[in-house]
């Protein structure tokens, strides 16, 4: 049972840490000017979006599927 609270525990690490990350990239989209800035934080925006999303669906997942212990860092692969 440990083990699956450390597992939720770094979950919502990871969910929090993208979130922070994804308002940084937002508040550096609303000062970049030049053309090539505003496209990086256009992918970075998208990208930090994608992983946010994916954290929040492994999140919802029921407690005794393998789900929550999957994370980005080094997560293995669920079939469920």
């Amino acid at each position: 049972m440990k083990r699956r609270d450390d597992s939720a525990a770094q979950l919502q690490r990871e969910l929090r840490d993208t979130a922070q990350a994804l308002r940084r990239a937002y508040e550096r989209f609303d000062y970049v000017c030049e053309p090539e800035l505003v496209d990086a934080c256009v992918f970075e925006i998208n990208s930090l979006q994608a992983k946010y999303n994916y954290l929040l669906r492994i999140a919802k997942r029921p407690q005794d599927a393998c789900a929550a212990a999957l994370t980005t860092d080094g997560g293995g692969i669920c079939l469920l």
